[in-house]
Parts: structure tokens; C-alpha cells; sequence
């Protein structure tokens, strides 16, 4: 967290050396290779995550008088592990002039050194880093110790003893800090002398602690398997600059554990035997022997860094080509995919269970309720009610929500609980508005707890406390990873039902898995597909538009002059000319036809980030044209200010704010910390944590999965062609309830349609639904 940090330094005087980051400056005539030697006065500001730092210091020697103020003092800025006061540096960088604050020392480099003077000692004990040793006291210490006061503490700490007003509580507490730093202040120093930055060695050392000298010697691939944020790459640079070959067994492993931890990544929750090995050897940039590799992965497999699987043959195929159908996963995707059919079956397999209503029931719900179905949506109803498990699936506008609001009414009218949720809190809330019920995210409905160690359980349901109700309906099941599926269904058994609503057509899940297409794929779950449209009036263009993309069929656009079309095509064949049309469509076009406000109401929706029509170069349009403004903060190259529009990259469970989640900055403090508005709540995030965020003026296809927004505006142009993809298409337009708008290209839309290829991800889920015996 950014914060001032003058409270807390940690470093024991020793050199090490660090990484500089100038935010913004422009480089002086003095260059990059200058040395700049000072006591840190105070420290203005320090982010834990990623070491910025900001220090005041007072130069020893000499120093460019230009950046020195009227009181001696100089601005240093650079990334370092936990600076603190009273520490003397060393810096390597250059003086750089900041656009706002002037001329300041960026470097590259900084090793921390022992005070050089009796009275620098004594600053430095006297510091917040050794609690209850003030000034006076400090000074004694230093009078009766020497000039070796530092080294003769930490390794005689009874030379303490007899100094006056120095309590036996204080004196531990003192020995105890120095030789913690010294120890941490040895391990920076290797770890960094293998080529890490200071950063990474603090990361490095909080993983693996004081013995990660020796775990790293003995191994360095443990920086790739153990450290979060350091890859393969980094770990084989610093194995092979330490000898160890192209062909070592700890190399082979490394290669194979970084390649499957890929796959996941990508969404798959497995590799055959075969297609690890491939990677791995295009990982690995050799033709590693099978033998070796068989015999690494086996290894893997005794120390349980993967599980290896057979299905049964029922389901193998062995050609040639492929002589092994062996299945390999990670631990938790292993138990993840087996538990989830595991508690699919059980659910498929209870007794019987009477229907919660039947065809007199239905017709007097529907008279109620003012609705007329169609009789598949009868026939759905009803089977959906007289099953423990069940699946309801279709496009837009073929009823999906009416039929889950009947569900609803029947099940409580029989006397059934029923509870509702979405994976996201956006699909939550509009399940609540289409039931006048509450709805919630999975992660509330489960009761997510933080862990306080590696095995406490994620969630408060679970197998030993199952949710109590009669009826669980999960929307927009597509966004469904296995592992969460496997937390949901470990928390809903018999007598329990539970049916999943969900449109195939959509992109998978973010996390690993393909949920729902392998619960069609399985054959064995009551399903309730639904293909007849019904919605009418206001969007109904966009039912009609998207059923007609997966038809690969180019929609139409309404009569000259009409506003209820809900479906709109801007052609523009120049890709330089389109973000110019887009943005008029936007800012301009659509608040004077339809009324909407831009700023609150209308999504862009990119195929990709970068080039023409991205979603990098349309959130800095769309931010200028909105006019966001006040106080604003710059971290990781990127400036944000009150007024962004945000959405949240990845699940943050102690905020409880996850993947997907969209809002509006309403305040950044002169700290650097924010306050994020979203639809439920308010989120503060300090300025090291805005890592999580990025601007969400336009987003992809991919965050915007999940969501609806009233108005929607793609650009289509040819340069995205690698994501100009049927189903891609399909999905960004389902985002919209009132409007949606393409601009860009007719040949790009005829890429799109064309492209009927679909991501295909490894899974066997549904070949355990359809041929694995219960375990």
C-alpha cells in the first residue's frame, strides 16, 4: 500500500542494491551513471506491492545544486524493498526532471550502508524500526558500544547489558530485529546478485524465508513453482547462468509443471500425456527424450505436483498417432472435475422426487401472472420441476426468464424454499429484477470466508453444511469454472434441487473448465433447450440480430427513420476513419435519437486492446470526451482520475469484489488511495492495489461476459481478424437490453460470421458424467 512510510522502515544497514522506476521524469544532460550518496531523512511514500519509492534525503559529498532546496535536501525516487529513516544509500541512476515536482535522483541502483558516523548510528536505533529506544537512549548505547555498535549487538547481544534505562524486554526486542534484518539483508543481496530485482528478491524471501539461499542454490526452478510472479523464464535464466544444463531432470520438471500450469490458464483443465510433452519441448527450445520426460513426469506424479488419470476404455481412443489417452492435472483441477461429476451423479441418482407442480398448477400460475406459454415452454416447466438436476438453455429472447420466474412461483406455492444466484454480481441483480426475489453472487450464496491458513475451507457450505433450500436456480452458467462448479455442488445435496439456467452459444468460463457444454455433451442431464423466440417490442432487434449471427446470417438494419429497431449497422470501410464515427455514435448520435446518456448507459465492447478501434486507444477517446477530471494518480504508467469508469481483473475475495465487476472512481485522497463506487457498495483501493483495475470506458468481449448494459457499440475492423469470430460477435451483441450498434467495416462483419471456429479446451467431465462409474 502507498502510504507514508517514515513508521516502519525494516532495513538493517548493509548494501543491496535496487531497481529505480521515474515515473514520468525526462532524463537530464547529466545521463544515467551517476552516483549520489545521502541519509534518508523521510520517506514521502512507499508501495509494498511494487517498491516504488519516494525518499527526502540529506546528500553527503557533493550533489547538483540545482536539485538541492533552500534546505539542503534532495528527492531520490526508485523501487526498493522497505526503505526507512535514517538509512545512508548509495544510489546509481541520473538526476531526471519531473514534469510536476522537478529535478530528482531516479536510480537504478541503491545499496543501504552502515552509518558512517557515531551520530548517524544513534539516529538510526532511535528510528521507528526498534520501539522504545528514543534519542537519549540511542545515543547512550552508541557511547557505551562504540563504533561497532550495529555488529557488536547482533553478535554479542550481552554487551547490552548495564546500559541505563535499557530494559531486558527492549534489548531483546532490539538484538532480535538487527539479526533478522541481517539475515534478510544477506538473502537480498544473493538474490539480487542472481539478476532479480529488489522487488522480486523481497518476494522471494517472503515466500520461501530465511532459508531460501539454500532452496534456491539447491534449485532455482523453485522460484518458478514457489513464487508468485516468477515464471520459467526466470528461474532457467538464473539455472543455466549457474551451470545446470539444458538436459538436467530438475529442468525436465520445471518445463513440465510450467506448461500444464499454462494450459490451466488458457482454460483447459488437463493435458493428455502427449500434448504436455509437446509443450513442454517447445517450452524447453530442445527435443527432450520421451524416456526423460516420461520419467520426470512420473516423478512429478510420487511428490503429487500432478495427478495422472486414466478413463476407462470405454471412452479411450489409441490410434497411432496417439498411443496414450493417460490424462494429466494439477492437484486441484483433478479433484475439481472428479468431484464435480462425483456430486452430479449423486444428485442424478437419488430417489425420485415428486413433481412441485403439475399441468393445473401451471395453467393457473400462467393466468395469474398474465402469461401465455407456447408448450415447450410448458413441457419445460414442468420437467424442470419434477427433477433433482436439470438444465435450462437458449439464446435471447426465448423465454428463459419467464420460465425461470414460473419456476420460481410454483416452487414457493408448493411450499419450497427457493434461493437464487449468478457467478456475477451484475447477472445477480438482473435475476432479482426478472424475480422480484433476491438474487446473489455465488461466492455470498456459499459464504466465502478468507483463509486464515492453506487448509481451511474456502466456504462456509460445503458437504459438512449444505445450503438450505428446496430449490437453487444458478443463472448465466456458462461463466461457470470447475472449480467453483465443484463448490456449488458439494453445497447442494438431496433433498435439495437444483436447476442451471445458461446460453451454450456464449464464451466458456475465464477459469479452467467448459462447464456447460460438457453437461450437454454428457447426455445424462434432464435439459430443457429452448429455440423459439417470443420477446417483442423495445431490444427485439437485437434478438433478432443475434440469432441471425449464429445462423451466419447478416443481420438487417431497420426501416430509414425508424427508432425502435434495437439493432443498428454504421458501415465505415477506412479502419482510421471508423474510431472517429465511433466515437460521434457514441457521444453524439445515440443521446440525441434514443436519449440515453452516454456516460452511464452506453458500453464499448472491443474484440482486442490493441491498434485501430482498440480498447486501449477508445478509452483514452472516451475518457477525453467524458471530461473525468480533479485529482488524479499515475501508477504502472497509468494515470487515473475521479470520474473513470473501472472494472475489476481478477476475484478479490477479502473485498469481495470480483472479475468483472464495474464502477466509477469517486475519490483518490493525496495518499494515492481511491474509493471505487459500485452498483451494491463502495471499495477502497490503495494506489498499490490499482493493479486489480482497468479502465473501462471500452472493454473487451471477454470482460464483458456476463454483464448486459442498455445500449452496446462494437467496432469491427479488419485488423482484429484474429478475433473476428462468430460467437465472439454473438456474445458482445447479447450484452445489450435496448440497443446495440456495430460500426467499422462490412467485410470485418463478414469475417466474424464466417468464422465459425470455436476454443476448444481439454476436459473430460463429460465423459465421467457418461461413462465413470460413481467413486
Amino acid at each position: 500500500m502507498l502510504k507514508d512510510a517514515t513508521s516502519r522502515p525494516t532495513q538493517m544497514p548493509a548494501e543491496t542494491p535496487a531497481q529505480s522506476h521515474s515515473g514520468g521524469s525526462t532524463p537530464t544532460s547529466q545521463g544515467q551513471d551517476s552516483v549520489f550518496t545521502g541519509v534518508v531523512e523521510r520517506v514521502t511514500f512507499h508501495s509494498e506491492d511494487s517498491g516504488y519509492t519516494v525518499l527526502r534525503l540529506v546528500p553527503e559529498g557533493s550533489c547538483d545544486p540545482t536539485a538541492v532546496s533552500k534546505t539542503g535536501r534532495c528527492t531520490a525516487v526508485g523501487r526498493m524493498p522497505e526503505p526507512g529513516e535514517g538509512l545512508r544509500l548509495r544510489l546509481t541512476g541520473g538526476w531526471q526532471r519531473h514534469a510536476s515536482h522537478g529535478l530528482q535522483f531516479a536510480f537504478d541502483t541503491v545499496h543501504v550502508l552502515a552509518p558512517k558516523s557515531a551520530a548517524g548510528i544513534a539516529r538510526y536505533l532511535a528510528s521507528p524500526a526498534f520501539p522504545g529506544i528514543g534519542p537519549t537512549l540511542a545515543q547512550r548505547i552508541v557511547e557505551h558500544l562504540g563504533p561497532e555498535t550495529l555488529t557488536t549487538i547482533r553478535d554479542n547481544p550481552a554487551a547490552l547489558a548495564g546500559i541505563k534505562g535499557l530494559r531486558e524486554p527492549i534489548a531483546q526486542a532490539l538484538v532480535e530485529t538487527l539479526q533478522a534484518q541481517h539475515g534478510a539483508h544477506e538473502s537480498l543481496a544473493y538474490l539480487q546478485g542472481l539478476g532479480l530485482g529488489p522487488v522480486q528478491a523481497a518476494a522471494v524471501l517472503s515466500a520461501l524465508g530465511p532459508e531460501c539461499e539454500s532452496l534456491v542454490s539447491q534449485n532455482p526452478y523453485i522460484l518458478a513453482s514457489g513464487v508468485r510472479g516468477l515464471g520459467f523464464t526466470t528461474a532457467d535464466r538464473i539455472a543455466r547462468a549457474a551451470g545446470i544444463g539444458s538436459d538436467d531432470p530438475r529442468r525436465r520438471r520445471a518445463g513440465l509443471m510450467h506448461a500444464l500450469k499454462a494450459s490451466a490458464n488458457n482454460g483447459h483443465t488437463l493435458l493428455t500425456r502427449d500434448a504436455l510433452f509437446t509443450a513442454t519441448g517447445e517450452l524447453l527450445a530442445d527435443d527432450p527424450p520421451r524416456a526423460e520426460l516420461d520419467a520426470a513426469l512420473d516423478l512429478l506424479a510420487e511428490q503429487d505436483e500432478v495427478i495422472l488419470d486414466q478413463l476407462p476404455a470405454a471412452t479411450r481412443e489409441v490410434t497411432p498417432a496417439c498411443p496414450t489417452r493417460e490424462l494429466v492435472y494439477l492437484p486441484y483441477l483433478a479433484a475439481s472435475e472428479r468431484g464435480l461429476a462425483r456430486n452430479l451423479l449423486r444428485l442424478l441418482d437419488c430417489a425420485p422426487v415428486p413433481p412441485l407442480a403439475d399441468a393445473q398448477d401451471l395453467a393457473r400460475a400462467e393466468s395469474r401472472s398474465g402469461l401465455e406459454l407456447h408448450a415447450d415452454q410448458r413441457t419445460a416447466v414442468l420437467e424442470l420441476l419434477a427433477e433433482p438436476l436439470g438444465l435450462l438453455t437458449g439464446g435471447p429472447g426465448v423465454g428463459k426468464t419467464t420460465i425461470v420466474r414460473l419456476l420460481v412461483q410454483l416452487a414457493e406455492s408448493a411450499g419450497v424454499s427457493v434461493l437464487l444466484s449468478s457467478p456475477t454480481g451484475r447477472a445477480a441483480k438482473r435475476l432479482a429484477e426478472a424475480t422480484g426475489r433476491p438474487g446473489q453472487t455465488l461466492h455470498r450464496l456459499l459464504g466465502y470466508r478468507p483463509r486464515q491458513n492453506p487448509d481451511d475451507a474456502l466456504f462456509t457450505f460445503g458437504e459438512d453444511q449444505p445450503l438450505n433450500a428446496g430449490l437453487i436456480i444458478v443463472d448465466e452458467i456458462s461463466m461457470l469454472d470447475v472449480v467453483l462448479a465443484h463448490s456449488l455442488l458439494k453445497a447442494v445435496q438431496p433433498p435439495t434441487r437444483l436447476i442451471l439456467v445458461g446460453d451454450p452459444d456464449q464464451l466458456p468460463s475465464v477459469g479452467a473448465g467448459n462447464v456447460l457444454a460438457d453437461l450437454i455433451a454428457c447426455g445424462r442431464i434432464p435439459c430443457a433447450r429452448l429455440s423459439r423466440i417470443y420477446r417483442q417490442g423495445q431490444g427485439s432487434g437485437i434478438v433478432s440480430a443475434a440469432h441471425r449471427i449464429l445462423a451466419g446470417e447478416t443481420p438487417e438494419n431497420p426501416p430509414p427513420g425508424t427508432r425502435t429497431g434495437g439493432y443498428y449497422f454504421f458501415k465505415e470501410e477506412d479502419p482510421a476513419r471508423t474510431e472517429d464515427l465511433l466515437l460521434d455514435v457514441v457521444t453524439q448520435r445515440i443521446p440525441k435519437t434514443f436519449g440515453f446518456d452516454w456516460r452511464s448507459e452506453v458500453q464499448v465492447i472491443s474484440p482486442m486492446y490493441r491498434g485501430d478501434c482498440g480498447v486501449d486507444a477508445l478509452n483514452d477517446r472516451l475518457r477525453a470526451a467524458q471530461g473525468t477530471g480533479g485529482r488524479e494518480v499515475t501508477r504502472g504508467g497509468r494515470t487515473w482520475r475521479t470520474g473513470d469508469r473501472v472494472i475489476q481483473t481478477r476475484n478479490d475475495y477479502e473485498r469481495e469484489v470480483f472479475n468483472g465487476d464495474m464502477g466509477r472512481i469517486i475519490e483518490i485522497d493525496p495518499a494515492g488511495d481511491l474509493r471505487v463506487r459500485f452498483p451494491d457498495r463502495e471499495v477502497a483501493y490503495s494506489s498499490a492495489a490499482l493493479g486489480d483495475l482497468r479502465p473501462a470506458f471500452a472493454i473487451t468481449v471477454h470482460r464483458a461476459q456476463g454483464s448486459e448494459f442498455p445500449v452496446v457499440v462494437i467496432p469491427l475492423v479488419t485488423r482484429h481478424f484474429m478475433m473476428l469470430q462468430r460467437h465472439l460477435l454473438y456474445t458482445a451483441l447479447t450484452r445489450a437490453r435496448s440497443l446495440v450498434v456495430l460500426v467499422g467495416s462490412t467485410r470485418a462483419l463478414g469475417m466474424a460470421l464466417q468464422n465459425t471456429d470455436q476454443e476448444h479446451r481439454e476436459s473430460r467431465l463429460d465423459e465421467r458424467l457418461a461413462a465413470v462409474p460413481r467413486e
